[in-house]
């Protein structure tokens, strides 16, 4: 937000004074709610680790659970039927379907790969070696619930960790492989704080097993973008996941060849992709906000002058493509497994614009509107796993 030192100050003792209640909220604070994403660099930057974002997120909270959601909000919660990822599911290839059906099997097993809600959006990232011998589990009724982490909303996360460890018990889990920041950081640091039981459960980074193979030669690199530069988007959660995450997409990508340059905001600074501007409670993902997250998003990343841009966040390559379409402008943008798949000799199937297309048409016929309020039901745990 680009505060000086003093309007820091005032604006967290004004933000203090809200949560406490002791006080009439100041206008600019107001505005500082609704412009929050939730991405997490303040918790990270700040000198004095006073994770300001849960000042954040412990205020929308409590305006959800008093004031509720508007309609709009309906269609983008991860537990709502229909929502945004079932009508893109919907609309996938046969054989995409058909993968995302087989993920969802009980059978037991210690290893796996988690792919998450937004990679469940995209299957087609998995058609690949990379996953050989590597089974995948997961669907969108196990979602790990950043969404809910990132609104404020405590006691859906408390369902959300009864579900989740319901599940993964069930499976009879040891090593979950995932390539999802966001799933990396909830099982591994949220949800346990909401009463998640994944003892003697190890959530491992898919990308750094990925890499340990290129690095030995077990997958010989046989393509080299030697001479490309390339700017990376930085997922939210990276940040507060593990110190240094967000080198290990740069580590792998200099090893293809790339020539990585940094936008103005990345790492510990990098701006959401967009998404993250619909959390707050006054935007409750109104389109005008989701669209002023995108256009940020792309303006940084447009100044970091280079080819490509590459994510590693599922969730941000889907947001990103569809920045494409409402912002018209941009380098391209690839997914780290699409660059990685070439590299080994694959042919990546590039079906993203395609998802956003959809993502975009299904926002437009079916989210709600008008000044209906609702609260979000309570997450359905009868009938699962036992």
């Amino acid at each position: 937000m680009r505060l000086s030192e003093a309007e820091a100050k005032a604006e967290m003792a004004s933000l203090i004074a809200c949560l406490q209640e002791t006080g009439p909220t100041r206008p600019s604070t107001e505005t500082i709610l609704r412009s929050c994403t939730s991405c997490f660099a303040c918790d990270v930057l700040c000198p004095q680790d006073c994770r300001p974002a849960n000042l954040f997120l412990s205020i929308w909270g409590r305006r959800y659970r008093e004031r509720g959601l508007p309609e709009r909000a309906r269609y983008f919660l991860p537990y709502s039927r229909p929502n945004f990822r079932t009508y893109v599911m919907d609309r996938m290839s046969a054989e995409e379907k058909e993968a995302v059906e087989s993920w969802k099997s009980l059978e037991p097993v210690e290893t796996f790969f988690y792919p998450g809600c937004n990679l469940i959006t995209t299957p087609y990232l998995t058609f690949s070696k990379l996953f050989a011998g590597l089974p995948i589990r997961g669907a969108l009724d196990y979602c790990c619930g950043e969404m809910y982490f990132r609104m404020g909303l405590e006691e859906h996360l408390e369902q959300v960790a009864r579900k989740c460890s319901a599940y993964f018990r069930t499976l009879g889990a040891k090593t979950v492989y995932l390539q999802c920041t966001a799933g990396l950081n909830m099982f591994t640091h949220v949800l346990p704080q909401f009463g998640a039981d994944f003892t003697d459960i190890r959530f491992k980074p898919f990308l750094k097993r990925v890499h340990e193979r290129l690095e030995s030669g077990e997958w010989p690199i046989v393509k080299r973008f030697d001479g490309q530069t390339i700017a990376v988007q930085d997922s939210c959660h990276a940040k507060i996941y593990e110190p240094g995450y967000a080198d290990w997409p740069r580590k792998t990508l200099s090893l293809l060849g790339f020539t990585v340059r940094e936008a103005p905001r990345h790492g510990n600074a990098g701006l959401c992709c967009g998404i993250g501007s619909g959390f707050s409670h006054g935007a409750a993902y109104g389109k005008s906000d989701l669209i002023r997250g995108q256009r940020a998003c792309v303006r940084n990343m447009r100044d970091a002058q280079a080819d490509v841009v590459a994510v590693y966040c599922s969730g941000c390559l889907e947001m990103m493509s569809v920045a494409r379409y409402v912002t018209l402008g941009g380098s391209p943008v690839y997914h780290i497994l699409e660059l990685i798949q070439e590299a080994i000799g694959e042919r990546p199937l590039r079906r993203h614009r395609g998802v956003a297309r959809n993502f975009l048409i299904g926002t437009l016929r079916n989210q709600g509107g008008g000044k209906k309020r609702f609260w979000p039901p309570p997450i359905e745990q009868s009938g699962d796993v036992p």
